[in-house]
């Protein structure tokens, strides 16, 4: 019986000792300090997770662009429904069919999975030359040679670098969105331009 309880106040000693080292560990300047640290930790503990199960090196990403925001009805008939009828031939209820059909706004994180084939409609995350922040918009043709034509659902227009996207540019596609959860990320990339 006594060895037990020796063991029991050792026990006891060890976690109040714990407890002491623990608190002054996570108080004050030096307490935020290991908080931030241990935040990007699991930050990236958790990317590579989500990397790995979903098959893309970027498996999140922030939208820090209104491209592909659905937030003005006028703007995304003139823009989306309107550009894709002329330039396509697409009905409305063909491009209502597609993923994600009311887009996503600045702040959301959309969650991103590699996939081996791509359809008209899905929408992409994908990189290009010179620029460090990737480009989320949707498929709106796929090219003779396999390339794709991408656009963002509230652009007047395609941009220059969206006529023939490579599919080893593409990370993969948007498989649902996170709202407003990559504000953070938005700052950032306003603040130091990243």
């Amino acid at each position: 019986m006594g060895g037990r309880r020796k063991k029991e106040e050792a026990w006891k000693r060890e976690i109040k000792e714990f407890k002491r080292n623990w608190k002054k560990l996570t108080e004050g300047w030096f307490g935020y300090i290991f908080y931030a640290i241990l935040g990007i930790v699991l930050a990236l503990i958790v990317n590579q997770s989500l990397a790995f199960a979903l098959s893309t090196d970027l498996p999140v990403v922030a939208v820090v662009t209104s491209s592909m925001q659905h937030d003005d009805p006028k703007v995304i008939e003139m823009n989306h429904y309107r550009w894709l009828e002329k330039k396509f031939g697409y009905n409305r209820s063909y491009i209502d069919s597609w993923p994600l059909p009311n887009g996503f706004s600045v702040g959301d994180l959309p969650v991103v999975q590699g996939a081996d084939d791509y359809e008209v409609g899905d929408v992409i995350v994908y990189s290009i030359p010179g620029q460090k922040v990737p480009i989320i918009h949707r498929i709106i043709r796929k090219n003779p040679d396999g390339t794709f034509m991408t656009k963002g659902d509230r652009n007047p227009d395609m941009l220059s670098f969206e006529y023939r996207v490579k599919k080893e540019q593409i990370h993969g596609k948007v498989i649902f969105v996170i709202p407003k959860l990559g504000y953070l990320r938005v700052a950032i990339s306003r603040i130091f331009g990243v």
